[in-house]
């Protein structure tokens, strides 16, 4: 599935059993909760396990993501083939370890293949020692790319460096000049945050060879769960100042993975709006009132990045196609804005276009959504607002219609035309309360 690029394998000998026959390398990082982990469940290709006999060993060379991981290769059993966990694998060493056990599950395996399952680790060669033989050949932990790399197709990740690093302005995970010159524009580096310190401003970066920051910080004062995958969208210049090769560095947090994503168009699903909102005549539902000042890099303009997620997690909930998001700023100086969602499996931070307006004298950052898909995926994942030198001071939601308040105004409910409180007790049309209708919380005046 995800091209392989050369590694540098260490040769370590184990005891003398069997002589490895490689039948697949890769990288593929797996999970079951992408909340987690950025990953997926891996079926192996067809013939990855063709002439596979019972006392055969299958070793499969892993890179542990998280702190424990869960390893489960499952294979499909029987007439219904059944998917069924293999229960006498061993992890030891970064290898997954599997000894055939019967003609039945060879032949199974064999024809059929296996699934990889789990969390939060990554799969890089699968082998097979044979029942004769000689000694295994087990690669380092550390993927160290070199010589020819075989460049990244649109939308691939690949895993460019793994470990366990406490930053502290210290620079690791250096990259040499042939993975810089595989860097373009939309490229990300998705950096795996296992931790955070004490330090007053957490936080990752990126550098070149020079030791020269590229691009903005990451803060990470307002993120609360770990891991916390960190990402760094480059623009071109970005990419050309890492061209001879980068590293990673930052203050007070611990890194346990860095990672190349291929910008791939069709993973933008966000179209350009080139008609000019106005906000003039239309209906607001205000969903956040604070003060926020906004800052990609606090060093430069006191500050963070607001994630609405963070914030309230159904902030943006009842969001619809055709809606405009609105936030209320307060500029200072040269002030820059940016709006971004999280698109696709990991999440990553994706601008938006948006378009500043003024409404009474209050100058906003604006966004319509498009349709119904990127409404769903906002309402479920919100918005980060960013840039640097503004204040945000409200977050509304606007419609071309009056947004309903009353439930003589909705006419069907949320399950069965039967309105429900929210102790999930049915209530009639004298309840003065607040009920639940079509999924949204709505009070009756």
């Amino acid at each position: 599935m995800k091209q392989l690029f050369t590694i540098l394998f260490a040769l370590v000998t184990f005891a003398a059993v069997a002589a490895d026959r490689i039948v697949w390398t890769g990288n593929e990082p797996i999970s079951w909760n992408t909340e987690v982990y950025a990953g997926t469940q891996f079926e192996t290709p067809d013939g990855t396990f063709t002439g596979l006999q019972k006392d055969d060993t299958i070793h499969v060379n892993i890179i542990p993501g998280l702190a424990e991981p869960q390893y489960v290769i499952t294979r499909k059993a029987g007439a219904e083939w059944t998917w069924t966990d293999l229960t006498t694998v061993s992890v030891a060493d970064s290898l997954m370890t599997y000894v055939v056990e019967s003609d039945t599950i060879a032949e199974e395996i064999a024809s059929r293949g296996l699934i990889f399952r789990g969390q939060g680790y990554d799969i890089t060669r699968i082998t097979i020692a044979a029942v004769t033989g000689d000694t295994v050949l087990v690669p380092d932990t550390t993927v160290t790319p070199i010589d020819t790399i075989v460049p990244l197709q649109p939308g691939e990740v690949r895993v460019l460096w793994t470990g366990s690093e406490t930053l502290a302005w210290n620079e690791v995970a250096a990259q040499p000049a042939e993975v810089g010159a595989l860097l373009g524009e939309n490229d990300q580096i998705l950096v795996t945050v296992s931790a955070k310190g004490t330090a007053d401003w957490p936080k990752v970066l990126l550098r070149d060879t020079n030791s020269v920051s590229v691009g903005d910080d990451i803060l990470l004062n307002d993120v609360t769960e770990f891991p916390y995958v960190a990402v760094f969208t480059l623009t071109s210049a970005h990419a050309a100042a890492m061209q001879g090769g980068f590293r990673l560095c930052g203050d007070g947090v611990t890194v346990t993975k860095m990672e190349l994503k291929k910008y791939d168009p069709n993973d933008q699903p966000e179209p350009v709006d080139t008609t000019t909102i106005d906000l003039t005549g239309m209906y607001e539902k205000t969903v956040w009132t604070g003060t926020k000042a906004i800052s990609w890099n606090a060093e430069e303009y006191a500050g963070d990045k607001f994630d609405t997620y963070s914030q309230q997690q159904d902030m943006l909930a009842g969001l619809a196609a055709g809606h405009i998001i609105a936030v209320a700023v307060t500029p200072d100086a040269d002030a820059q804005y940016c709006l971004q969602y999280k698109a696709g499996n990991d999440w990553a931070w994706t601008d938006l276009s948006v378009q500043l307006v003024t409404l009474n004298d209050q100058l906003y950052l604006v966004y319509r959504v498009p349709d119904d898909d990127m409404a769903q995926l906002i309402a479920d994942r919100g918005l980060v607002i960013s840039g640097i030198r503004y204040t945000a001071t409200k977050i509304s939601l606007y419609a071309d219609s009056e947004w309903g308040s009353a439930l003589q105004d909705v006419d069907d409910a949320i399950l069965n035309g039967q309105r429900y409180n929210l102790l999930g007790q049915p209530v009639d049309e004298n309840y003065r309360g607040i009920v639940i209708l079509n999924g949204k919380k709505l009070i009756q005046k």
